[in-house]
């Protein structure tokens, strides 16, 4: 195994020393407490004496990074010589230290290509990517029909008009029998009100007046969407002016 991808296991294994009650036994132990004045070279050699003894060791994983020394994975060949290196060795002295030795969270690689599991690093990198790459489109996706529906009534066929803050509000898809008084009740709730004026030119919209555009707003803002029917809710925007 190359440097670069036993940083990676060991990065993935940094929390090894947590919740071991649930770890399965198999074919990997990791040992940690070692002495980090160890070499690299010496540490692998020194490891490969001690434990070679309960089997046949496919690989041992260990890092020249800081934060990675006193730590390695030792890969056997069968979980009966893991077994029994874990039982004996667990709490030995080595090197001015009591070591630490119990099985590993993970499936190192060296027995992934003995059970046929092995996924190449950079293709699994690839794979998360493409994940995440199909994660943000959806999220893009999702903003947009949101911005979408926010500008359109549970209707789906009128939407605000856009206009600059005033004091004279426009209200849409009102029923065609809507009354100009049912209107002014509505409206006449909030302070400022001062009118209601329907036209005849066309149905089911009307024009309301405040004293000004803040008072217009806080109406918009409570009626927005307000059914008059079931069927119907209305739709208030700033009047162009």
């Amino acid at each position: 195994m190359t440097e670069t991808a036993a940083d990676t296991v060991m990065d993935v294994k940094v929390d090894q020393t947590t919740e071991t009650t649930d770890i399965l036994p198999n074919q990997t132990i990791y040992v940690n407490n070692i002495n980090e004045k160890l070499s690299q070279k010496k540490l692998k050699e020194q490891l490969y004496g001690l434990f070679s003894k309960y089997g046949t060791i496919l690989e041992i994983i260990s890092s020249k990074r800081q934060k990675m020394k006193g730590q390695a994975f030792i890969v056997f060949q069968d979980i009966t010589a893991a077994s029994n290196a874990l039982r004996e060795m667990n709490g030995f002295s080595f090197f001015d230290r009591n070591i630490n030795v119990q099985y590993s969270k993970n499936k190192s690689d060296a027995v992934s290509k003995l059970d046929g599991t092995y996924v190449e690093k950079k293709r699994e990198r690839e794979t998360e990517q493409e994940k995440r790459k199909a994660k943000k489109q959806d999220n893009k996706k999702s903003t947009k029909q949101s911005k979408t529906t926010s500008t359109s009534t549970p209707s789906g066929n009128v939407a605000p008009r856009e206009a600059p803050p005033n004091r004279i509000l426009f209200v849409e898809n009102l029923p065609d029998n809507c009354q100009e008084m049912m209107i002014q009740m509505l409206f006449s709730q909030f302070p400022g009100f001062q009118s209601v004026n329907m036209t005849t030119a066309r149905k089911g919209v009307a024009f309301v007046e405040y004293d000004d555009d803040i008072k217009s707003g806080l109406a918009m803002s409570h009626l927005q969407g307000f059914k008059v029917t079931s069927d119907r809710p209305m739709v208030i925007s700033f009047a162009a002016q």
